[in-house]
C-alpha cells in the first residue's frame, strides 16, 4: 500500500508561517509542520493535530478531555495535554493568540523552574497555583538569573530528563535511590582525602603502557593464565568471589567516584552498603547537585571509574605473573583482581550494551541523555521500512542491535546454565525441559517488555523534539499533491533475495569435523651403544638434518679389532683342517699303503715257505729248535703284518669319518660366531644416524675423547619426513570422521600455510577437556620442508564429506534432538 502525503489546513494558535500536511501510510495517520523560514519541520501524532483543531471550542479541561474521549474512545490524562503544549511553548510555536485561551495562556509566560522541567504539574488547576506562586509581587525584586538550585534535583520527577551522563545513572540520579545501610558521611572523608590523592591524577598517563604490558602478559600465557583460574574457581566459593569484589573493586570504584565528585563541588551523601538487582551486596555513596557538572565533568564521573578498573586488572596480571610459584597468596590474590576486573569490565562496567559507567560515559560523549531510547527508536523506525527521524541511524541502530543480541545472549546464557543444572546435576528428565522453556519464555518477553518500555518512555519525552527531513509536497496551492508510486525493484529485490537464500541452503557444502591437535613427531631414537669406551669422532654438533646411514660418532674400539685379527687366524686353520680332512683318500696315500701290502705279503709269503724247510732240517736234525722256533715266531709276526696292512690299506681308501668332519666344521662355526660377535660389537661403537631426520641434542663436539658408558645416551633423533598430528576431534562429530580421510592442518606457528595428511587411526576411548569430551584422531602429516616441529599446536579439519548447507549448520540443534530431547522421551 503506498504512502500519500496532503496539505491540509493549519489549525489555530498555531504560527502563520508554517504549513500542516497530513501522512498516511498504510493505516496510521501522523502529520508535520514545515517551517517556512527556518526550513524545519516537527512531527505531531493525530491525536495531538486533533487537540489543536478542537482548542478553539474547549476552553476548559473537561470540555476538552470529553471531547478527546468521544473522538478516540479512550480517555487521555491532563498531564499528557500539558506536556504537549509545553512542547509547543519550547520551540515557540504559539502565536500572540494563545494567550487568550485559558489553557494555553500559562505556557506563553512559564517561570524558569517551568522551563527546566523542574516543576511538572499533573493538571491545569496545580498549574494555575504553580504559575500564580510564581508571578512577583509589586515592588518585589526581580526574579534571580536562571541558574542550579541545590535542592531542585532531589524534587525531580520521575519522567523529567536530566542531563547525559546522569540520567538514569546510578548514584548520580536522584531517582535512583536505594535503601542503605550507612557508615559513615562521605563528605567529610572525600574533602581530607582529595588534596591527598589529586597528585595522583597525572599517573593516568601511565596507566595505557601498564595496561599494555599487562596484556601482552595475558596473551602470551593465557593457557596457564585460563588454567590458573579454573583452579581458584574450583577451590573458591562464590560468596568469596563476592566478598574479594566487594572490597576491591567496588570500593575503589566507589571511593574514586567520590572524589572526582569532589573535585566537581557534587555533594556526596552517605557512605553505606546496599543491594543491587536485590540481592547483591554493594558500597554506594548518592551524588547530589550533579546538574551543575559540565558535559567534561559527567564524562570524567564515569571515566574515573572505568581506569580504576583497568589498573585495577593490570595490577592483578602483574602481581600474579611474578607471584606465581613463589607466593600462593599473592598468586590468588592477583588472579582473583584479574578475573573480577574482567567479567565487570565486559560485562558490567565498561560494556556499553548494558546500563553502567561505560554506557553513561558514552552518553556523556555524545551528549544524548536517552541514548537507548533514541538508538531503540531508530532500530524499530528501519526494522518497519520508514526513514528514521534521528541522526547518525546507522549507527543507532547498530548500537540497538547490538543490545539487542548482548540481552538476549544473556537470556540464553541464563537458560543454558538452568538447564545444565537441572538436567545434569538435579536429572530431572522431561520435567527440567519444561521449566527450562518456561523460564526462557519468561525472561525473553520480560527482556522484549523492558526495550518496549524504554522505546515508550522516550517517545514520551521526545514527542516533539524529534526531527525528521521529509520529502513533503512543494507548495502550491491548497490541494492535495500525491506522492509518486514507490518502485516495486525493492519489493522483488526483497523476495529474489529470500529465495535465493533459500536455495543456498541446499547446495553442496564440505563439512569439516575439526579440533585443536598436536604435533609429535612419525619416529624419535636415542642414539647409544653398548660398549663402553673413548668418543674419538663426533660428525655433527647437534640440530642439524641428517641423512639415513651417516656416521654421527664413534666410539675406540682397537681391542676390539685386535680380536678380530685373532679370529681371523684361527678361523683360517680350522679350515685348512676341514679341507684337509675333505680331501682324504689321496692317491698317493694309497699307492702308500698298497706298496707296504705288497712288501708285507712278500715277507709273509718268505718267512712263511722258510718255516717247512727248517722244519726238514730240525727233523734231520742239521738245526736246533731255537731256530725253529724262531723261524715260526718271525713267520707269525709277518702274516700279522700282512694283516696290518691290508686294514691300513682298506681304512686310506674309506677316507676320513663324516663324524671327524662334523666335529671340525663344528669347531670352525664357533669361531666364526665368536669373531661375528666380536664384529657387532666392532661395528655398534659406530653410531649412524637410522633415518632421514634432525640431531635434537646439541653441543655433541663437547663430548669428544670423553667416556661413554656402556648404555649411556649420546644423541636423541627425530623423523621429519612426515609427523604425527593428534587431534581432539569433539565427541559429537566423530561419527563424521573415517580412517583415510583427508586432513588439513595450520599450526599457530605458521598461520598462513596449511599442511595436509591423512587419518591413520581413530583412538578407542574418550578422553575428558576442559572444553568437553574429544576423541583423539591420529592423522600423519607430510612434512616434506620440516617445518613442523614437535609440540605445535594448531587447528586441523578433517574432511567429513559434503552435505547440505541447511545440514551442515544444524548439526548442533539436530544432535540436541536426538540425544537429548529423545531421552526426556517415555
Amino acid at each position: 500500500m503506498s504512502d500519500s502525503t496532503k496539505l491540509v489546513a493549519l489549525p489555530a494558535y498555531l504560527p502563520r508561517r508554517l504549513q500542516a500536511f497530513r501522512i498516511v501510510r498504510g493505516d496510521k495517520t501522523s502529520y508535520v509542520l514545515r517551517d517556512k523560514l527556518a526550513d524545519r519541520t516537527y512531527d505531531v501524532e493525530q491525536w495531538q493535530f486533533f487537540v489543536l483543531e478542537v482548542l478553539p471550542g474547549c476552553e476548559t479541561a473537561e470540555k476538552l478531555l470529553s471531547v478527546f474521549a468521544d473522538r478516540f474512545g479512550r480517555e487521555i490524562g491532563e498531564h499528557e495535554v500539558m506536556a504537549f503544549f509545553a512542547q509547543l511553548a519550547d520551540q515557540k510555536l504559539l502565536d500572540d493568540e494563545a494567550a487568550k485561551h485559558p489553557l494555553l495562556k500559562p505556557f506563553t509566560r512559564q517561570g524558569y523552574a517551568l522551563e527546566q522541567g523542574l516543576i511538572k504539574p499533573k493538571s491545569f488547576e496545580e498549574l494555575a497555583v504553580k504559575m500564580a506562586s510564581q508571578a512577583p509581587r509589586p515592588g518585589a525584586p526581580a526574579a534571580p538569573a536562571p541558574g542550579p538550585t541545590p535542592g531542585a534535583p532531589d524534587e525531580l520527577p520521575e519522567d523529567a530528563v536530566l542531563p547525559a551522563g546522569v540520567n538514569e545513572a546510578d548514584s548520580l540520579d536522584p531517582r535512583q535511590s536505594r535503601q542503605l545501610f550507612r557508615f559513615f558521611p562521605m563528605q567529610p572523608v572525600a574533602r581530607a582525602l582529595l588534596p591527598v590523592v589529586e597528585p595522583l591524577k597525572y599517573a593516568v598517563y601511565l596507566l595505557p603502557l601498564v595496561a599494555l604490558l599487562a596484556l601482552i602478559l595475558v596473551l602470551r600465557h593465557i593457557g596457564t593464565l585460563w588454567s590458573d583460574i579454573g583452579s581458584l574457581r574450583s577451590a573458591t566459593t562464590l560468596a568469596v568471589h563476592a566478598l574479594f569484589s566487594l572490597v576491591t573493586i567496588n570500593l575503589a570504584v566507589v571511593v574514586t567516584q567520590s572524589l572526582v565528585a569532589q573535585k566537581f563541588r557534587a555533594s556526596l551523601g552517605d557512605f553505606g552498603i546496599g543491594l543491587r538487582f536485590g540481592f547483591f551486596p554493594r558500597f554506594m555513596v548518592p551524588i547530589r547537585h550533579t546538574l551543575q557538572l559540565s558535559r567534561r565533568e559527567r564524562m570524567w564521573m564515569h571515566a574515573g571509574p572505568l581506569l580504576v578498573r583497568v589498573l585495577l586488572f593490570s595490577l592483578g596480571v602483574l602481581i600474579w605473573y611474578n607471584a606465581r610459584g613463589r607466593y600462593e597468596g599473592l598468586t590468588n590474590i592477583g588472579l582473583g583482581l584479574t578475573f573480577l576486573c574482567a567479567v565487570n569490565l565486559l560485562v558490567e562496567g565498561g560494556n556499553p550494551l548494558v546500563k553502567g559507567n561505560g554506557y553513561h560515559l558514552l552518553s556523556a560523549f555524545v551528549d544524548e541523555p536517552q541514548l537507548r531510547g533514541k538508538a531503540y527508536r531508530a532500530f524499530l523506525d528501519r526494522l518497519r521500512g520508514g526513514a528514521s527521524t534521528e541522526r547518525g541511524q546507522m549507527l543507532l541502530a547498530s548500537f540497538a542491535l547490538a543490545s539487542f543480541v548482548y540481552a538476549y545472549l544473556v537470556v540464553l546464557l541464563i537458560v543454558y546454565v538452568a538447564g545444565h543444572f537441572l538436567i545434569h546435576e538435579l536429572r530431572l528428565g522431561g520435567a527440567a525441559l519444561i521449566v527450562v522453556v518456561a523460564l526462557g519464555v519468561f525472561l525473553a518477553v520480560r527482556t522484549t517488555r523492558r526495550f518496549k518500555l524504554i522505546t515508550r518512555a522516550y517517545e514520551r519525552s521526545q514527542q516533539f523534539e524529534r526531527w525528521r527531513k521529509r520529502a513533503l509536497p512543494s507548495e502550491t496551492a491548497e490541494q492535495a499533491q500525491a506522492e509518486a508510486p514507490a518502485s516495486r525493484t525493492w519489493y522483488y529485490m526483497k523476495r529474489a533475495l529470500a529465495v535465493t537464500l533459500l536455495l543456498l541452503l541446499f547446495l553442496p557444502y564440505p563439512y569439516d569435523a575439526g579440533g585443536d591437535f598436536e604435533i609429535y613427531p612419525a619416529a624419535r631414537q636415542v642414539v647409544t651403544t653398548d660398549v663402553a669406551g673413548i668418543v674419538e669422532e663426533v660428525n655433527f654438533d647437534g640440530g642439524e638434518q641428517v641423512a639415513k646411514g651417516q656416521v654421527i660418532a664413534r666410539v675406540a674400539s682397537t681391542d676390539l679389532k685386535a680380536q678380530l685379527q685373532t679370529f681371523d687366524a684361527r678361523i683360517a686353520a680350522q679350515r685348512a683342517v676341514v679341507a684337509d680332512l675333505k680331501s682324504r683318500p689321496r692317491k698317493e696315500e694309497v699307492a702308500l699303503a698298497q706298496s707296504e701290502l705288497e712288501i708285507a705279503r712278500q715277507r709273509a709269503r718268505f718267512s712263511g715257505e722258510r718255516v717247512p724247510r727248517l722244519e726238514r732240517m730240525h727233523q734231520e736234525r742239521t738245526i736246533s729248535f731255537e731256530e725253529l722256533d724262531s723261524a715260526r715266531k718271525e713267520a707269525e709276526v709277518d702274516r700279522r703284518e700282512l694283516a696290518q696292512r691290508e686294514a691300513a690299506l682298506a681304512l686310506v681308501r674309506a677316507g676320513t669319518p663324516p663324524d671327524r668332519i662334523a666335529a671340525e666344521e663344528a669347531t670352525l662355526q664357533s669361531l666364526v660366531q665368536q669373531r661375528a660377535e666380536v664384529e657387532g660389537r666392532a661395528g655398534r661403537t659406530v653410531m649412524t644416524m637410522p633415518f632421514d631426520g634432525t640431531i635434537l641434542s646439541l653441543r655433541l663436539k663437547d663430548r669428544l675423547n670423553s667416556v661413554l658408558d656402556k648404555g649411556a645416551p649420546f644423541a636423541t633423533v627425530e623423523a621429519n619426513g612426515s609427523m604425527t598430528v593428534e587431534i581432539d576431534v569433539p565427541e559429537g562429530e566423530i561419527g563424521h570422521v573415517k580412517v583415510g580421510a583427508p586432513v588439513r592442518v595450520r599450526p599457530n606457528a605458521f598461520n598462513d600455510r596449511t599442511f595436509e595428511g591423512r587419518v591413520e587411526r581413530i583412538d578407542g576411548n574418550v578422553s575428558v577437556k576442559p572444553a568437553g569430551r574429544v576423541v583423539k584422531v591420529v592423522a600423519v602429516v607430510d612434512n616434506g620442508g620440516g617445518a613442523l616441529k614437535s609440540g605445535m599446536t594448531g587447528y586441523a579439519k578433517v574432511d567429513a564429506g559434503t552435505m547440505p548447507v541447511w545440514q551442515a549448520f544444524s548439526q548442533a540443534v539436530v544432535r540436541f534432538v536426538n540425544v537429548q530431547v529423545w531421552s526426556w522421551l517415555p
